[in-house]
């Protein structure tokens, strides 16, 4: 059996959940994301594709078979550095981007089975870094002498900043709202997409050189 058959014989995981009668009860996150074997088992069901299709479905061009290639071999921190070259918001993505009209809708896996689940195995890996407390910091291009105001610190200003930010610029986001974070903070329920990781996200721009100012 060639190494491509034995990868299509392995189901998509499940991510694990709370129970119904314990989440009735609580306002916590109702996905329990992916344990280090789960992660890894549904890395392996990537075919690395020469030509990946599920690039193209992805806004920021995340080089998705690297990283999940990384996460199968179990280099976690590797697979976490891989989506920071492109994402600077991985654990919110992996939580509520719509991975299944974007990046998995095009996965060659889902043309026989179910597409490998990216987003999982991005929160995954985001999750990870978080967990372990080991947040890496990628080094940033030469300071230009730009200066970037960006208003709003909804998700599309927060993803810009991350992006200028390496290239050098300096970034401060403008915000009118008590905290930053937009929709993500004031549009999406605990139990999806929760608070904390919000602002893990955040805190990660703001050692990243981003300011943020308030203007109430």
């Amino acid at each position: 059996m060639s190494e491509r058959e034995i990868k299509e014989k392995i189901p998509r995981q499940h991510m694990p959940e709370q129970e119904p009668r314990v989440r009735v009860k609580n306002y916590a996150e109702v996905p329990c994301g992916y344990t280090r074997e789960l992660a890894q088992l549904e890395a392996r069901r990537c075919l690395q594709c020469k030509k990946p299709k599920c690039r193209e479905g992805c806004p920021v061009e995340v080089e998705i078979p690297a990283f999940i290639a990384l996460i199968a071999e179990g280099d976690f921190a590797g697979a976490a550095r891989k989506l920071k070259e492109r994402n600077s918001l991985p654990a919110v993505c992996g939580r509520v981007c719509p991975q299944e009209d974007q990046c998995e809708k095009f996965c060659i896996v889902g043309k026989k089975d179910e597409p490998v689940a990216i987003g999982r195995l991005e929160r995954f890996a985001a999750d990870w870094e978080r967990e372990q407390g080991s947040l890496f910091i990628p080094s940033k291009a030469a300071a230009t002498g730009k200066k970037v105001a960006i208003v709003g610190a909804g998700p599309a200003g927060l993803t810009v900043a991350g992006d200028l930010i390496l290239q050098g610029h300096a970034v401060t986001i403008f915000e009118a709202l008590h905290q930053a974070g937009g929709v993500l903070v004031y549009g999406i329920p605990e139990f999806r997409l929760p608070k904390k990781i919000v602002q893990y996200e955040i805190d990660y721009l703001q050692r990243l050189g981003v300011g943020f100012r308030s203007i109430m």
